[in-house]
């Protein structure tokens, strides 16, 4: 059922991506931390991050509030926003996203001449909310709160020489929510298109508990990307 709803998800984010007034796509490099602590709540050390592969595509509302619209739509909303100018040219620059991730978060390490690695995949709705700072000679600056709930797809450990299915093991398993900040320097090229480089970190916040283990997630990724105007 756990997969149905997700595939469920994608398909519909996907669908609002192509009715959509603007599409938006990056791929890029993920490099993750492993937050690990014992039973006795010490970090472990000797985990080293990892790269792997972003792949993002959303939905992108490019202003919170379409001055034109309100003009014509003389909503109760509409009203207030014209009495209160400088609010309304706030708002013009605040903006957001929808969309899909597809995450790699690996790892590496050797601990007491043990040697291991992790490979996993992941895949999960995330949602951004950004202010845009327009620049001289078409840039822009997005800075962008961010949040994202993934599940894993497939993962495995390797260790002792053997590969383990992390399938049954709910510090992968699980859904993960992840929180962070994140960036993108934007270039317009045409009355359509836009590139732009991006940065974003984010984070798992499982607390730590005596007498349990405890796994946090924390991704950053550089990314290349365009988006699209119909």
């Amino acid at each position: 059922m756990k997969k149905i709803f997700y595939i469920s998800i994608s398909f519909w984010l996907i669908s609002n991506v192509s009715q959509a007034q603007q599409f938006k796509m990056s791929q890029g490099i993920s490099i993750t931390e492993y937050q690990f602590t014992n039973d006795l709540g010490q970090k472990v050390e000797g985990i080293i991050s990892a790269p792997g592969i972003s792949t993002q595509a959303s939905f992108h509302r490019e202003h919170l509030v379409d001055i034109n619209n309100l003009n014509v739509e003389q909503s109760k909303i509409g009203i207030f926003l014209g009495q209160n100018p400088k609010l309304l040219k706030f708002l013009t620059f605040l903006n957001y996203d929808l969309g899909i991730q597809y995450l790699q978060m690996n790892s590496v390490g050797d601990i007491q001449n043990n040697a291991f690695s992790y490979q996993t995949d992941y895949l999960g709705v995330q949602g951004k909310f950004g202010l845009r700072l327009v620049l001289p000679f078409k840039f822009s600056l997005n800075f962008q709160g961010l949040v994202s709930g993934q599940k894993m797809l497939y993962g495995t450990q390797f260790v002792n020489g053997r590969y383990v299915n992390l399938a049954a093991d709910p510090q992968f398993s699980s859904i993960k929510v992840l929180a962070g900040f994140g960036g993108e320097f934007e270039r317009k090229f045409s009355d359509r298109l836009v590139g732009f480089f991006a940065y974003q970190q984010t984070q798992t916040s499982y607390g730590i508990a005596q007498g349990q283990t405890t796994l946090n997630f924390k991704p950053i990724v550089f990314s290349l990307g365009f988006r699209m105007f119909n």
